[in-house]
């Protein structure tokens, strides 16, 4: 099998971890930014060229209270916490989704971040904010329609909010819920699908390790 190119994450089971630990729900999401950063490393470390993870989808967005909204933006913009790693690993930084929408506060923040590492050429590293997987294609197709181009596969992939991202290999979903939610509907149509009860905060190091090594073990057909 060729070497795991494209890794994307659902973070799923921040708030149920918290519970768990005697911590308020929220506080679930602090511990899984901390860890966030430690994976972004590691994946780096093992050689992918691109770790695409899903933050804050558009249904979230639209149904959390705005206690916790406010609290998850908090931590978006302490996103600049990262820069340091992002330079010593020559992480490139991206955010994608409908990013006209958030506050100007976290705008700024993904966007300094974005120009702080475009001179780097190591791993791509994707944050998924304010995505929903269709609103995605929704965007792009109408982008094509009012442009007059024809909507075809092609024409599709070059107006997603990432044109450049390739197909995601292995999609790891965290926190036991098998599903993919809305994430990345059009990258991971040959994805393989990796779900493990572990939660987000507690999913480490060698978690990822697990979950690569599962991929590995697999036949990808691929439509052939």
């Amino acid at each position: 099998m060729e070497p795991i190119q494209h890794i994307a994450i659902i973070m799923d089971g921040n708030r149920r971890w918290a519970v768990e630990h005697g911590y308020p729900k929220i506080a679930g999401h602090t511990y899984g930014a901390k860890n966030l950063k430690r994976i972004v490393a590691d994946t780096s470390k093992r050689g992918a060229s691109y770790l695409t993870i899903y933050a804050l989808s558009t249904e979230n967005v639209a149904n959390r209270s705005k206690a916790e909204l406010k609290h998850l933006f908090s931590l978006f913009e302490k996103l600049v916490d990262y820069r340091d790693m992002f330079k010593e690993h020559n992480v490139v930084f991206r955010a994608i989704g409908n990013l006209k929408a958030l506050p100007d506060s976290v705008q700024r923040v993904l966007s300094e971040l974005e120009e702080d590492t475009k001179g780097h050429d190591g791993l791509v590293f994707t944050i998924c904010v304010n995505y929903g997987g269709r609103d995605e294609i929704a965007r792009a197709t109408q982008s094509l329609a009012d442009n007059g181009i024809e909507i075809t596969e092609e024409t599709i992939a070059g107006a997603l909010d990432f044109p450049g991202l390739p197909d995601v290999d292995l999609v790891i979903r965290t926190g036991g819920h098998h599903r993919l939610s809305n994430f990345l509907t059009w990258q991971a149509t040959y994805a393989e699908l990796y779900f493990t009860d572990t939660k987000w905060p507690a999913f480490d190091e060698a978690e990822l390790k697990k979950a690569i090594e599962w991929f590995e073990e697999q036949k990808r057909n691929q439509g052939k």
